[in-house]
């Protein structure tokens, strides 16, 4: 009984070792308030994300799952900000967008897709404003409009 008390005991001890906390700035710390780098696992309604730290800060590769465990989105921080391309899932595992970011701000071409997979809309970002023309297709490919943002101020 005692050795199962001590193993209860260790076991919950354990599970709290590893848990990385955020500090008044937001970086991640570790148990001893030095800045963490590692990857941290955690889920949150029912959505696990692993997530990729460097020194404290969002850095590095970004993994969203369903509760399914079936990949969400995925994509790259810098410094906490959303970087580069980034790329949702249906829960089917059929692409639903892909976007692009410059340090937390969209920019580039993004794209929405139906859950077969049909492009449904495209969008121009540039310095995370609008720009340029926006399309949407309908459910038979056929163009249902357009917006041209490089027209408004």
């Amino acid at each position: 009984m005692k050795n199962l008390a001590i193993l209860a005991l260790s076991l919950i001890l354990s599970t709290g070792m590893g848990a990385q906390t955020q500090n008044d700035k937001g970086l991640y710390i570790d148990n001893e308030g030095d800045l963490f780098s590692g990857v941290i696992t955690k889920t949150e309604n029912g959505i696990k994300s692993e997530l990729t730290v460097k020194e404290g800060a969002l850095t590095g590769a970004a993994s969203y799952y369903y509760t399914s465990g079936k990949l969400m989105e995925s994509g790259t921080f810098t410094n906490g900000a959303k970087d580069m391309k980034w790329t949702r899932y249906n829960e089917n595992g059929t692409v639903s967008a892909i976007a692009f970011y410059n340090l937390g701000k969209k920019t580039g071409t993004w794209l929405v897709y139906d859950e077969k997979g049909n492009k449904r809309f495209e969008m121009n970002y540039h310095d995370g404003e609008k720009a340029g023309v926006w399309t949407s297709w309908d459910e038979s490919g056929a163009v249902a409009g357009t917006k041209d943002y490089s027209k408004v101020n």
